[in-house]
């Protein structure tokens, strides 16, 4: 009985202090009640797991489907077929505390003691499907004879929630909707010392930029429809652009496999399609991002050992970072630095092992995860954890948060 009471207080709970949350999914973001706030988190595209719990490293180790949105000169080094339905859910660290404490109050507890239990606190989600290919064309080299081709195509959703201040209580709320495909090639060049990839991306996005709204006034407007843009399958903004990446191995370090990499992500910017008269900025378009990263791959037996570092987005100008495009200091350098490291036992082809360990450091934020691949020998069913943190503020240490990921997938 004590357990279908205290269920039944959860669920009215969350019920009632949620209610703005999903007419704000539904509807969008006030116009006139409700102020955009900046946010300096560096958002980008299918972030890949095995890529987060190594400091969100990629430009120069992509060696699996993750290539086509980091570095899709990476594509070369795919050494054989790989067929992937990856499912990928993200939330926030206080995510997780705050339904442990909402599940442990009483049946006579208020939304007051809810809400006081959510101040201060971030709720983020992330959630990732899609299928992806990769065919490699010459499997007989170590890099191919003649191309790799690859393709993604899938759903990504971003939610962010934070209430804050206890005397009259904000809401700063986000949300983003992604449908995108991703089409590239990859191949050798000057007898397998360079590696050159191109990409074509197209992305149709809904994107509610952080909002801040009282829940006053998110509750007393009558008329959600004419203050509030929405998100619909059918309505999305659509834009395209191209992303060319390189990768040069190191003759100098051909023990150590060390390959250094540049990419150039949105050639042209990602421009979404708006009519003549509209005055809506969302979503944002997106600049030309240039990295670089190095890597170097030791093996030892059955131990593969892969260590890298990015530095990514050299001219500072995404468009989330607006702080960053106008002061160049040394926190916006930290904020684009990315260092990893994985320790994979018994490899099973380039991009994965029957069971590895990772860590990092993500924007100076420690990182770390795992991979299993319970069938040992094929991918059928590969299971990847990793836990990061990412700045979310202006400058380093401003809103750092803390993040776990859980993926399964499917293929082989």
């Amino acid at each position: 009985m004590s357990l279908f009471v205290t269920m039944s207080c959860l669920r009215y709970h969350i019920r009632y202090l949620f209610v703005s949350v999903i007419l704000l999914c539904l509807g969008g973001v006030f116009t006139l009640q409700a102020q955009k706030i900046g946010t300096g988190e560096l958002r980008r595209p299918v972030q890949g797991i095995r890529n987060l719990g190594m400091g969100n490293t990629g430009i120069g180790l992509s060696f699996d489907e993750n290539a086509l949105f980091y570095n899709p000169a990476g594509l070369v080094g795919v050494d054989k077929i790989l067929v992937g339905f990856p499912i990928l859910n993200e939330v926030s660290d206080d995510s997780v505390k705050i339904v442990n404490d909402i599940s442990k109050l009483s049946g006579s507890s208020t939304t007051a003691d809810v809400v006081e239990l959510l101040m201060g606190k971030r709720v983020h989600f992330r959630g990732l499907f899609d299928l992806n290919v990769i065919i490699p064309l010459g499997l007989e080299q170590q890099f191919g004879d003649l191309m790799t081709f690859g393709a993604a195509g899938g759903f990504e959703t971003q939610l962010d929630l934070q209430v804050r201040n206890p005397v009259s209580v904000e809401i700063d709320f986000g949300f983003r909707l992604d449908r995108f495909s991703n089409l590239g090639f990859a191949m050798p060049v000057a007898r397998g010392r360079w590696l050159v990839g191109a990409g074509v991306e197209n992305v149709e996005r809904c994107d509610i930029p952080l909002t801040k709204a009282t829940i006053g006034k998110i509750l007393s407007n009558t008329d959600l429809s004419s203050s509030f843009g929405g998100c619909e399958l059918t309505n999305l903004k659509r834009a395209q652009t191209f992303n060319f990446g390189f990768q040069r191995r190191l003759e100098t370090a051909s023990a150590m496999k060390m390959i250094w990499g540049m990419t150039a992500n949105n050639i042209g910017g990602l421009k979404f399609d708006r009519s003549d008269n509209e005055t809506n900025p969302n979503p944002s378009d997106q600049n030309l991002e240039l990295s670089t990263g190095l890597s170097w791959q030791p093996s030892w037996g059955p131990v593969r050992m892969l260590y890298a570092i990015d530095l990514r987005d050299l001219t500072m100008k995404h468009a989330d970072d607006t702080y960053c495009q106008s002061n160049k200091g040394t926190d916006c350098i930290w904020k684009r630095l990315h260092i990893g490291a994985e320790f994979g036992f018994f490899p099973i082809d380039s991009g994965a092992s029957t069971f590895a360990v990772r860590a990092g450091f993500n924007q100076g934020y420690f990182t770390y995860g795992f991979e299993f691949n319970p069938f040992i020998f094929f991918r059928f069913l590969n299971i990847q954890y990793a836990v990061y943190k990412t700045e979310t503020g202006d400058k380093i240490g401003d809103r750092p948060d803390k993040r776990k990921v859980f993926q399964i997938n499917f293929g082989f």
